[in-house]
């Protein structure tokens, strides 16, 4: 039998639940006409912010399977807008935006930035700091192995 905490918290968790699920599902809607999926266009600006990235960074980032990334990069690249190259000491591979990737991202930031700023346009910069904090303490609790 639940108690009153374990329905509250039962109630948080769908309520994380739901709003991931829409956060992601308005993203596509933004980057769609592009021809983005909202995975995609999250690995893009990744790769835009830190202006080349190698691909190891981009598993620990998102914390995924390299096979996920495996796939999403080779998305891009079949799109054009990545090129992966080896990496100058050690293995594994460089990934930098092409020229119609930069574009694309020119293209498609507004779009992104609007959505962005309509899902926390209730929130202060005080709420957004502790709603970040309060994600990343959820996040490493069920990084903990």
């Amino acid at each position: 039998m639940m108690d009153v905490r374990d329905r509250q918290d039962d109630e948080l968790v769908r309520q994380l639940f739901c709003t991931t699920r829409i956060f992601s599902r308005t993203l596509n809607g933004c980057v769609a006409p592009l021809g983005l999926h909202s995975s995609e266009w999250m690995v893009l600006n990744f790769i835009h912010l830190n202006d080349g990235i190698a691909q190891a960074e981009l598993i620990r980032y998102f914390k995924v399977e390299a096979a996920a990334i495996t796939r999403t990069l080779s998305r891009l690249e079949k799109k054009g807008l990545i090129s992966r190259h080896p990496m100058e000491k050690g293995r594994g591979k460089y990934i930098e935006l092409t020229a119609s990737g930069q574009d694309l991202f020119a293209q498609a930031e507004p779009f992104v930035t609007a959505h962005r700023r309509r899902a926390l346009q209730g929130l202060s910069p005080e709420e957004r700091k502790l709603l970040l904090s309060l994600c990343a303490k959820v996040q490493a609790a069920l990084d903990e192995r």
